[in-house]
């Protein structure tokens, strides 16, 4: 009986543990109030890029209005992003930087599964 009531207690702690690090460490999701630094961020980013811009004044804007946690992922010569930490629910958010001819033809800011979130702002060329 005393040794089911150990293996019980170690099974929720292990439990406890591996959630917390899951959820509540920022290991792995941050919450949404949690990523309102880096959104904010992101929108300081958005709004310092202009149509026209070319490659070096989209990475001026991003290395000095980026927080910690934002990254940028310049893979591609036709299209950057800017991402933050995941949040549950997908709910947090990816600036999409688009480039015609080495300059920005378009920027939008979406969700990490595809729509634009509530509260974005109007994407801005095509």
């Amino acid at each position: 009986m005393q040794q089911k009531t150990i293996l019980s207690a170690a099974g929720l702690l292990i439990i406890a543990y591996y959630s917390w690090l899951l959820f509540g460490s920022g290991d792995w999701f941050f919450t949404h109030s949690k990523n309102a630094p880096n959104r904010m961020a992101l929108m300081g980013i958005r709004e310092e890029i202009k149509l026209g811009n070319d490659y070096e004044a989209v990475l001026k804007s991003y290395w000095r209005k980026k927080s910690k946690d934002l990254t940028l992922h310049a893979g591609s010569p036709q299209i950057w992003t800017v991402s933050m930490p995941h949040e549950l629910g997908a709910s947090n958010w990816v600036l999409y930087i688009e480039f015609n001819d080495e300059r920005v033809s378009a920027v939008r800011v979406r969700t990490s599964d595809g729509p634009a979130p509530s509260g974005a702002p109007v994407d801005v060329g095509g």
